[in-house]
């Protein structure tokens, strides 16, 4: 006995010396450049993404190398002609970008991706991915001119073509640069290839690229067709001039190539068939009346087979850049995506007379089958959010502010009616039908910036909640279209606030990356166009000029910051820091030097001159706009000095961290000193006589206690406060209030917030029949707008706050999870949430006592884990079936360090 005692003690030693081999990580998969896969028409900085995956639990990825060849061939044979990365220890999955490279115009290259993982394993290479550049320089588009039909229209529907014999070579590949102003559809042969929409100003206009490599035919004839569409000025739609320029590059696997640029060569004729004079939808500028005329249309007029020696030839403008073309063309990877779909109801009322319902608010146009066999008849028909109260008519008192009426005149051969220009509705009203109408020949077609919905998912016990997460899931792809648009309907327009509104829900829940960086970089263009003082555009691109709400301005660094949290592209922050910091030091500017606050700040014009602070002005609950130094303002001039810091602090500049942190601490104690009232909760602001406002608005109370300015010792006072008012703000404000209760851990009462009908809020709009977010809480009886993605901003409180959410580093390489305790007014809740590192996954559950928590934590992340106490003593909490000894804090435990994986925790 005394001799086995030592040998097992010598075992152990010996199997501790001896390391576990980990597995190596499986090959990355999901490779993205540009946040896209395999894209064509790329800019010159390119970034590169990927996935990991690893059977391991507890994994990161500690380093990467990636490599980029001129071919397939030279990728295979690990040739890294054009760049190696080396193996670079990074935890980075994307916004890696290439450097030192010269990148040629429209050409393909070829990359692919390992990684290693905490042990220093290292995966296979992943499979190819590729990037087609597009054409980066003025030069590149040599041989293309813009051109356009000379005309005088107001709503400029044109027809373009060219016929060209291609040589009897294999082709390679195929791809059509393009740019119109302001929409065209594209087709090959009579084939539809894509549509492009160019709101922006001429200067800073948008191409896109198409593969047509499929759609051509060698050692024949083939047409290259475009209708074009020109209509002036709107609110998100620059004015622009009337033009295209395309240039097609056709490469054969002997090497030679055949180019095809417009140029005087082209033929062009109107697209008659719109009818000319018609009045505006409404004083937004969204466009005209659509008066069709089908017996004008020019049967194949995009095939070949047509003959065009009838046709004018196209007026040639000049190469890019010409006048008002002055800029070089920007690359543009956003793209609209359709869908048809068929109505809910479709109601007879006799005698012709039709009320399509789709069930629900779409943005797009209905697509109408008319087999009519006698022609000239004018069928009109009405669009609309809401019908009178006998179902027989669409209410036209809640028209949007927006007539929807379209007439259209059937040639007598089968003829579809099809409107060009979308619009946001749910039912259509046809007076007088030649026929009868039914699913085989009614549809729409809803249309949308790719979005994908599926990329997150929420589910809880509450019918309600459910409810209101479908309703902001689906008013988020409403406003998703050449912008991020604050309506698809009255107004179209790319307003800041209303895009930050919709542009960070948009990344966390549908995983977009693509339309946000245009956005922001939008928005700082109409800096560089209007504001050299550091402001922005309100809405942008648009009609009206520069034009700016400060408030919109301020809450612009929020989303900078937003976005650079989701994805860590900190190229982004780098490249427009100066640009960034303008706005800080423009909001700095109007400090007074007598409070330290902000008075007057400038900008804005009649109801919103020095700052909105919410809009309609019914939303703003009696905010006392008396104020000259406004607390909404000075608590978004603290977070827009207090963000600056942590981007100086991001990009290495220790002096100017050090500046605006100081400046926030400043303004933060003056805030403080001035603007609570003897109750201990923050007033509206002070006059300008010095003189303390006495009005207590919510949103003078959330800002505060979201951007963590309110001091402990009165936390309760402003929390107790914010509640008392339940739903008091409009949308403009509307992200701080789920913030400031989620913060406060105030779980049951942000249920009644999202759920409670006799509140305003969403709620009550779904109990009132909304099918979208609205303009405001009372746009049922104002007649605002009822399809306005602003309030879908509340997404991220149920993302943050019910599946408890949070990134707590960026591109989510460490996370907070912790769903609040709701009591019994919410008994469990799962979903996912989207990542550049792949999904997260919660699911909990509260029954009999016992709370159950599951997740999943994708590879090269960490979790930070709460669980509430739920009444109970003691710390500690089941992990993965062991009991482990948590952290109090409040009335929740947790667990830091939770590794990739799935998890289940008990308590």
């Amino acid at each position: 006995m005394n001799q086995i005692k030592p040998t097992l003690i010598l075992l152990f030693f010996l199997f501790s010396l001896i390391k576990i081999s980990a597995a190596n990580p499986n090959a990355p998969f999901n490779l993205r450049s540009f946040d896209k896969q395999n894209p064509i028409g790329t800019n010159n900085k390119t970034y590169f993404g990927w996935h990991t995956s690893d059977s391991d639990p507890n994994e990161i990825q500690s380093a990467y190398q990636i490599i980029v060849a001129s071919s397939q061939s030279n990728l295979n044979a690990n040739k890294a002609d054009v760049w190696n990365s080396s193996k670079t220890n990074s935890r980075k999955q994307n916004y890696v970008y290439l450097e030192r490279a010269n990148l040629k115009a429209a050409t393909t290259y070829y990359w692919k991706v390992r990684s290693w993982d905490k042990d220093g394993n290292v995966s296979p290479y992943s499979a190819t991915a590729t990037f087609t550049t597009g054409l980066l320089t003025n030069n590149d588009w040599a041989t293309a001119q813009w051109i356009k039909r000379d005309s005088k229209d107001n709503d400029d529907y044109s027809y373009f073509r060219k016929k060209t014999n291609l040589p009897n070579k294999t082709i390679k590949k195929a791809i059509t640069y393009i740019s119109a102003c302001h929409s065209y559809e594209l087709y090959i042969n009579g084939k539809f290839v894509g549509k492009g929409f160019n709101n922006h100003y001429p200067q800073y206009s948008y191409y896109n690229a198409w593969d047509i490599t499929s759609l051509l035919n060698k050692n024949t004839e083939n047409t290259l067709a475009c209708l074009t569409h020109w209509y002036g000025g709107g609110q998100g739609r620059a004015t622009g001039s009337r033009g295209m320029i395309s240039k097609t590059i056709i490469e054969y696997t002997d090497g030679s190539k055949t180019t095809i640029g417009t140029d005087k060569t082209w033929k062009q004729t109107q697209a008659s068939q719109w009818i000319q004079g018609q009045p505006q939808r409404g004083g937004e500028g969204v466009g005209r009346i659509e008066f069709v005329d089908s017996r004008k249309a020019i049967a194949n007029w995009n095939t070949t087979k047509l003959d065009d020696s009838n046709w004018n030839n196209a007026t040639e403008i000049g190469p890019n850049p010409t006048a008002p073309w002055t800029g070089t063309l920007q690359s543009d990877l956003t793209r609209v995506i359709e869908k048809e779909i068929k109505p809910v109801a479709i109601k007879n009322l006799g005698n012709g007379k039709y009320i399509i319902d789709l069930g629900k608010i779409y943005a797009g146009s209905f697509k109408i089958n008319f087999n009519e066999r006698i022609a000239g008849d004018t069928i009109k028909m009405l669009g609309g959010y809401q019908l009178n109260e006998d179902e027989t008519a669409v209410n036209l008192k809640m028209n949007q502010s927006t007539n929807l009426s379209f007439k259209y005149i059937p040639s007598g051969n089968n003829s579809v009616f099809n409107p060009h220009v979308y619009f946001g509705m749910r039912y259509l009203q046809i007076d007088n039908a030649p026929n009868d109408l039914n699913q085989n020949n009614v549809s729409f077609i809803s249309r949308h910036f790719e979005l994908d919905i599926a990329r997150s998912s929420f589910e809880s016990s509450n019918e309600m909640l459910n409810k209101t997460w479908e309703l902001m899931t689906h008013t988020l792809i409403l406003g998703a279209q050449e912008d991020f648009v604050d309506t698809p309907t009255r107004e179209k327009g790319a307003f800041l606030l209303d895009s930050w509104s919709q542009a960070v829900p948009a990344m966390s829940v549908m995983n977009d990356r693509t339309m946000n960086m245009r956005a922001l970089n939008q928005f700082l263009q109409s800096q560089d166009q209007y504001w050299p003082d550091g402001q922005l555009n309100a809405v942008y691109p648009n009609v009206d000029g520069g034009r700016d709400i400060p408030d919109f301005t301020q809450s612009f660094l929020v989303w900078v910051w937003d976005y650079y949290t989701q994805t860590a592209n900190i190229e982004f922050l780098k490249s427009n820091y100066s640009r960034l910091k303008k706005i800080a030091d423009y909001v700095d500017t109007y400090k007074n030097d007598s409070t330290g606050l902000i008075h007057k700040l400038k900008g804005g014009k009649g109801p919103y001159e020095f700052g909105i602070i919410d809009w309609p002005t019914t939303m703003r609950y009696g905010y006392d706009m008396s104020t000259e130094s406004r607390t909404v303002i000075d608590a978004y001039a603290y977070e827009d000095f207090n963000i600056i810091s942590k981007i100086a602090a991001v990009i290495g500049n220790e002096a100017d961290k050090t500046l605006y942190t100081n400046k926030a601490e400043a303004i933060k104690k003056a805030i403080n000193t001035h603007l609570f009232n003897q109750s201990g909760v923050y007033i509206d602001g002070i006059k300008n006589d010095k003189n303390a406002s006495t009005h207590v608005s919510q949103h003078a109370n959330i800002l505060p206690y979201a951007l963590h300015i309110v001091p402990e010792t009165n936390k309760k006072q402003v929390i107790e406060e914010i509640k008392k008012q339940k739903m008091n703000v409009g949308m403009v404000c509307l992200r701080w209030l789920p913030e400031s209760l989620g913060l406060a851990n105030e779980g049951e009462h942000l249920i009644d917030l999202y759920t409670n009908p006799e509140w305003d809020g969403w709620a009550k709009t779904i109990s009132l029949g909304g099918t979208a977010t609205w303009e405001s809480w009372d746009a049922n009886t104002t007649n605002q707008s009822m399809s306005h993605p602003w309030g879908a901003v509340g997404l991220l409180g149920m993302q943050n706050y019910i599946l408890g959410i949070t990134a707590l580093a960026p591109q989510h390489e460490k996370i907070q999870i912790k769903p609040l305790w709701f009591g019994n007014k919410l008994t469990s809740a799962k979903g996912t949430y989207a990542t550049d590192k792949g999904a997260i996954k919660v699911d909990w559950n509260y029954t009999n006592a016992k709370y159950h928590l599951k997740i999943t934590v994708p590879n090269n992340s960490s979790a930070k884990v709460y669980l509430p106490k739920c009444d109970k003593i003691g710390t500690t909490i089941k992990v993965d079936g062991k009991e482990l000894t948590a952290t109090e804090e409040g009335n929740y435990l947790y667990i830091d360090n939770i590794g990739s994986g799935e998890h289940h925790f008990e308590r």
